[in-house]
């Protein structure tokens, strides 16, 4: 080994001893924490002055169109299921065999007002009917014959007081004949016995002529009995043939030919079939109270101003001028135009919403296969109310963000406008001017998504057009509904 390189050896061994006892010192943390300070304190000296560039503000670019004002009718959306107007659940009113069932009744079929659909062996109420007819003629003859006796009664006691009269007139004679001695006292006896058996005739006929009267009125009771009883028979005999009261269709049908049917009460046995008419059906329809409540804002206050006769249901409707009309949630079919019937008497104990009736009348006349069907009972329908129409802010309803719009100002600033009191029309969302101070006629709404939306962000307004003419679209095709509520009512 070089002598140079093992004396270079040496000397680092002696360093790194004097460094190993150095650290072992007191002295040495303070030494290199000063040390260390200093040398930051140099670092921080040698960096160079940082300078701050400005940056220009970034300018969005939106879409937007501007409020319209338009004459439109506020609506308010709400859902109800369809039940029949009528519903017919047909029992027997005759216990009897059944003898006849239409070919046709089954369950779905529809017949016409008229139609025979079954009927019961009439045979027992035939024979009824004869002996009811029998009784009447029997109490009608016998109270003939006592019209009869009370008016030959009423001629015998006329007579009966003339024999009265002149016995009376024979006694006197005699009694005075009988002071003379010209006449025997038992001729005399003899005409007084006369004498009292005629008065006794004449009681025994004002007898009569008091209960005659009595015995004739419980003539005309039983008479009157078995007029009933005939008429029963009658109507027992119409029970028989069970024919349908209205244009409806068949539910449900629970008897079959020559099975015994009993009549009336709650026995399954005496049900023959379930029928609804044809003719109207019924949807409570159900709305949020709070919507409902703004909605109401639109009525004609007059209607309610007369405190001291309310007026009838048919009036109120009629003064609203409301219309609506039901749809299919699912948006497959033609609407149905429907009539307002009556508002519910009380809210929903569990949604806490306002139930309002409508009808829409003749929904199987009306079928369109494939566009339009029939309302059938149990259908989930979507119900859409407007009020009378009145001059309205429109503006798209995709535009509204937790009840918030994004407006641009003068300055191309972007503005967010809190809005409270909302009304819909469909895919358009109502502000009434009158009660709104925040937005006004031409302001321009922001359209497009914004993110983030920082009130008070410059952006570059461009008018969306497609939204113009959608908008212009939903104005030309909204619902003119002719049908005012209560019309049918």
């Amino acid at each position: 080994m070089n002598p140079l390189t093992q004396k270079n050896i040496a000397q680092k061994k002696t360093v790194q001893k004097k460094i190993k006892a150095f650290l072992k010192t007191k002295f040495a943390l303070p030494i290199i924490a000063l040390l260390g300070l200093a040398v930051m304190i140099f670092i921080v000296k040698l960096q160079p002055n940082i300078k701050h560039h400005p940056v220009d503000n970034v300018i969005t670019a939106v879409n937007y169109v501007e409020v319209e004002s338009h004459i439109i009718a506020p609506e308010i959306i709400g859902f109800g299921v369809v039940t029949p107007d009528v519903s017919l659940q047909a029992k027997a009113e005759v216990s009897g065999q059944v003898t006849y069932i239409h070919p046709k009744l089954k369950k779905g079929e529809i017949f016409k007002k008229g139609t025979l659909l079954l009927t019961i062996d009439d045979k027992d109420y035939l024979l009824q009917l004869k002996q009811a007819q029998a009784d009447l003629l029997v109490n009608q003859a016998n109270l003939q014959e006592m019209t009869l006796t009370i008016e030959n009664n009423k001629l015998e006691l006329d007579l009966a007081f003339e024999k009265l009269s002149v016995r009376e007139a024979e006694y006197a004679r005699m009694l005075k004949l009988s002071t003379t001695g010209v006449i025997s006292k038992s001729s005399l006896n003899g005409e007084k016995q006369n004498l009292l058996q005629q008065k006794q005739e004449v009681q025994q006929l004002e007898n009569k002529e008091t209960t005659l009267p009595s015995m004739l009125e419980v003539m005309k009771a039983q008479l009157d009995i078995s007029k009933a009883k005939l008429e029963k028979s009658q109507r027992d005999i119409v029970r028989t043939k069970i024919i349908m009261p209205f244009d409806g269709r068949i539910s449900e049908v629970y008897t079959e030919l020559n099975q015994y049917v009993t009549a009336g009460g709650l026995s399954s046995a005496g049900q023959l079939f379930d029928a609804f008419s044809l003719n109207k059906v019924i949807i409570n329809a159900q709305f949020p109270l709070d919507q409902f409540r703004l909605f109401a804002q639109n009525f004609n206050s007059q209607t309610f101003a007369n405190n001291e006769n309310s007026p009838s249901m048919k009036k109120v409707l009629q003064s609203l001028g409301l219309s609506v009309q039901i749809e299919d949630p699912s948006g497959h079919f033609k609407p149905w135009p429907a009539n307002v019937e009556r508002f519910s008497d009380n809210l929903d104990a569990k949604s806490r919403t306002v139930g309002i009736m409508v009808s829409v009348t003749d929904s199987y006349k009306n079928v369109l296969p494939g566009t339009r069907p029939p309302l059938l009972e149990g259908m989930y329908m979507k119900v859409v109310l407007a009020s009378k129409p009145k001059e309205m802010l429109i503006i798209p309803r995709f535009t509204l963000h937790n009840n918030e719009i994004f407006i641009i100002s003068e300055q191309n600033k972007l503005n967010r406008i809190s809005l409270n009191k909302l009304q819909y029309h469909g895919d358009l969302l109502l502000i009434d001017p009158k009660t709104s101070s925040t937005i006004k006629s031409q302001d321009k709404v922001i359209t497009s998504d914004v993110f983030p939306a920082v009130n008070g962000m410059l952006v570059n307004p461009i008018l969306d057009e497609n939204v113009t003419k959608k908008i212009a679209l939903w104005l030309q095709n909204k619902p003119k509904s002719d049908v005012k509520a209560g019309a049918n009512l």
